[in-house]
């Protein structure tokens, strides 16, 4: 998903103590892992301690809302679908009935 499982971590995934300990500097982001729940740098994509995957903070509530969607939108195209189906072979019922008097 953002990359190979194989790839090496680099060293600035690792928050070292002068980072842990510098908290009011701007510059350093860090943030706690999902699944350890360890610090790790807010723009790892890996977490160095148990190797899991990090995406954007609101990236698995994004994707919800994503499915969500393709769901309703998949439900309403065939609720159309089969109404529009009913309407036509309605209307071709009430031609032969028509046609045969």
């Amino acid at each position: 998903m953002f990359g190979s499982r194989d790839k090496p971590l680099e060293e600035k995934e690792f928050p070292d103590e002068a980072d842990l300990a510098d908290a009011d500097d701007d510059v350093v982001s860090l943030r706690r892992c999902p699944a350890c729940d360890r610090l790790v740098y807010e723009q790892a994509q890996q977490c160095p301690y148990c190797k899991e995957w990090i995406g954007p903070e609101d990236w698995r509530q994004s994707r919800k809302w994503y499915v969500r969607g393709g769901l309703y939108l998949t439900r309403t195209l065939l609720i159309n679908w089969i109404f529009w189906l009913v309407v036509v072979l309605l209307v071709t019922i009430v031609a032969i009935w028509e046609l045969t008097r």
